[in-house]
């Protein structure tokens, strides 16, 4: 599940980029919720932080990412926080041990 596939046919880098950004802020929030270690910790805070309570129109705003995709954010965060570590995991680089 790849939450975000950029709208323009051409696949411009530069939205493929933006689209990825969102990606992996959802798969670091999935990964890393409730995790203890403080490096995780943090990578989850940033990351939940950028999707769900930062409310500015910086350039690489959550809300502004997801406008410059044409992408509904409520529902990028809604299928954020459906997504489990079994989703991420057939997605995301992980090693053989099953971690980041």
């Amino acid at each position: 599940m790849f939450l975000v596939t950029p709208v323009s046919p051409e696949g411009y880098g530069e939205k493929l980029l933006l689209a990825a950004l969102i990606r992996r802020a959802a798969y670091d929030i999935v990964l890393f919720r409730g995790n203890k270690k403080i490096p995780y910790k943090l990578i989850w805070e940033d990351a939940h932080s950028w999707m769900f309570r930062e409310r500015n129109k910086d350039l690489t705003s959550f809300e502004n990412v997801c406008f410059l995709l044409n992408q509904d954010p409520e529902e990028i965060r809604r299928k954020t926080m459906r997504l489990t570590k079994q989703d991420v995991r057939k997605y995301d680089i992980v090693d053989n041990n099953g971690r980041v």
